[in-house]
Order: structure tokens, then C-alpha cells, then sequence
């Protein structure tokens, strides 16, 4: 059976550093424990993380069993009407529906850019707004000023995705404790190469945080999970060097592309999203991919992105050898 080369999912594609693995390893056999349930040592490690700048306490972070949970108690909580740009991550939308709640896409496509601008009206009358930064899958950084507009701007609350953060550097996190209704989400699963044992955080006002206490499950995070964090954590240096490799290769792959002919959005994650420039190409340029033992994720169809994206795919960044693969494939 041929091997496949998955860049759909934009998982990071490298495996933690061998120090990470190591410590890891000595956590397996203490898997009969429970996790701590108030996951203090996890929440401090964190809080360390963010420096001293934004001077964050245990009480300011709620950890979830992934990304994906931290939306859905979000959802939860504040949801009811909710305000969703497009395209965009498509998980806001579904944890709507999951709660039999209204979901209200607002198309930031213009002129083949996202553009982030929402309506004053939609705005007020929105219970949850949700900003991706960086965007997936289009990958365009927002403007710290228009965050902090949509925020002034807002009736209800503001969550900013910043799952692909350590790539740019780039956060409203430090608005938290002046903005009661900011509340920014993280991921382990991008960035740390843990996406298998799910690990996801808020940061909020402690009283933003404790509304989502109330409803998370106990236990919601698993001991290795939990540990995983801890570990990855204190390896921040080590993780660095990944990162800026990932965004080396992403850059040079883009340009390559560019070089075909086709478009490429911005490179500020873990992926490249591709504007093939019309339907037809896209999806020739999918299937031959496909074919060739490539499997990336199209904007089109029943896994689509919140919007229309029909003459896109996006790729997964993966080391060199693998990004040159897909360009000889795209080449020939």
C-alpha cells in the first residue's frame, strides 16, 4: 500500500524534540492516576509561559480536551446569536449548531483577500464574535486595532482565536483584564506537536473563566495530556527553531508556487492556502495530487471552510522534502 502524505490537516508535522519525548516517556506508567482536576501545575506552567508582561494568575485559564472543546464551552456560554467571519475555521459554526444555536456568516472576501470588517448592526446584535488570528485557512494576520474595534464595538463577547500564535507573536491577550468581554483561545496542537493527546486553553477575567467552570466535564483533560503540557512548556527554546523552520519552508514553498502562476495567501502558520484561480484547475490539481499519494484539504464540498472557497486548497507545511514532492507533482 502506497504511504500517504498527509498535508490536510494542519497538525504540526514534526515530531516533538527528543528531550520532550524522553520526559514523556516517564509519565506512562503513572496512566492508572487521575488527572489533578484542578490542573494547577498546568495552569502556573502556563502563566509562566505568557511572561511576566501580561502577569496572568491560575484563575485567568480554563484548559480543555483541545481546541475543539474550549469552543463548544464558549459556544456554550456566551453563544446564541453567533457572529462568524468567512472563511474561516469551520468548528465556530458547529459548535453553534451542536447547541441549536444561530449562526451568522459574514463573507471577508473581497476581491480574492480576506478582509476582516464587520457590520456595526451585526456587532450589537451579536452574543459571540469570533475572530480567527492568524486566519485559517487564509492565513492573513488582523490588525491589533481592529480587534480592539470589534471589541469596543461588540454587545457580547469577543473570542480571538490564536491557535497558530507562536507563529506571529502576535496577541490581544494582554487586553484581557481591562476587556470583560475579550476571550482569547490557544491550542498545543499547531504549535507543540501534541495534537493526538488534545490540549486546548482559554484565557479570560476570572469571572469569564469561572462561568465556563461551571459547565466543563470533571477530569476534561487526560494525566498525559495534562503532563504534555507541563513538558512542552519548559521546552519553548527548542520549539522556536521548529517554528521558524516551519515558516522558512511555508515562505519558499509559496514562492514556488507563485512562480507557477497561481496565488498564495500570506504564510503566518503552519500552512499555505493556494488560489488555483478557478474550479476546474483546483480540482484537477486535487485529484492528481490525491493520486500521487497526496492528500490536502480542498475548500470546497461537505468539509468545507465557513465560505466559499472553490478554487482553493490549502497545504500543511511539512519539511522540505515533503513541500518538494508536492511541487514536483504540481510541475509535472
Amino acid at each position: 500500500m502506497r504511504e500517504i502524505l498527509d498535508l490536510g490537516v494542519a497538525d504540526l508535522k514534526f515530531s516533538p524534540p527528543a528531550t520532550v519525548l524522553r520526559e514523556l516517556r516517564r509519565e506512562l506508567s503513572k496512566i492508572n492516576l487521575y488527572p489533578s482536576g484542578d490542573y494547577l501545575e498546568l495552569k502556573k506552567a502556563y502563566c509562566d509561559y505568557l511572561g511576566p508582561e501580561l502577569t496572568m494568575q491560575p484563575e485567568n485559564l480554563v484548559f480543555g480536551n483541545g481546541l475543539d472543546e474550549v469552543i463548544d464551552l464558549v459556544t456554550r456560554v456566551w453563544g446564541g446569536v453567533n457572529l462568524i467571519p468567512a472563511p474561516t475555521f469551520n468548528q465556530y459554526s458547529r459548535a453553534a449548531m451542536r447547541s441549536n444555536q444561530r449562526a451568522v456568516s459574514v463573507n471577508m472576501l473581497r476581491h480574492g483577500r480576506y478582509e476582516l470588517n464587520f457590520d456595526s448592526k451585526d456587532l450589537r446584535r451579536a452574543t459571540l464574535v469570533w475572530v480567527c488570528n492568524p486566519n485559517n485557512p487564509t492565513g492573513d494576520l488582523i490588525p491589533r486595532r481592529k480587534i480592539e474595534s470589534i471589541i469596543e464595538s461588540s454587545e457580547g463577547m469577543v473570542a480571538v482565536d490564536e491557535c497558530y500564535f507562536e507563529y506571529t507573536r502576535e496577541t490581544v491577550a494582554d487586553l484581557v483584564k481591562e476587556c470583560e468581554n475579550l476571550i482569547v483561545l490557544r491550542s498545543f496542537s499547531k504549535n507543540f506537536g501534541i495534537a493526538g493527546l488534545r490540549l486546548g486553553v482559554a484565557i479570560s477575567r476570572p469571572e469569564n473563566i469561572e462561568k465556563i467552570e461551571k459547565i466543563r466535564q470533571p477530569f476534561n483533560v487526560n494525566r498525559l495530556a495534562e503532563k504534555a503540557g507541563v513538558i512542552v512548556l519548559r521546552h519553548k527554546g527548542e520549539y522556536e527553531k521548529i517554528w521558524q523552520k516551519v515558516l522558512k519552508i511555508g515562505k519558499e514553498f509559496a514562492a514556488e508556487v507563485e512562480r507557477m502562476g497561481f496565488r498564495t495567501f500570506p504564510v503566518n502558520a503552519n500552512f499555505v492556502l493556494v488560489d488555483f484561480l478557478s474550479e476546474n484547475k483546483a480540482r484537477e490539481i486535487f485529484l492528481k495530487l490525491e493520486k500521487n499519494g497526496i492528500k490536502t484539504y480542498p475548500g470546497w464540498g461537505e468539509e468545507d471552510f465557513e465560505g466559499n472557497l472553490s478554487r482553493h486548497i490549502r497545504f500543511a507545511i511539512g519539511d522540505e522534502e515533503k513541500m518538494k514532492l508536492v511541487i514536483s507533482v504540481l510541475k509535472s
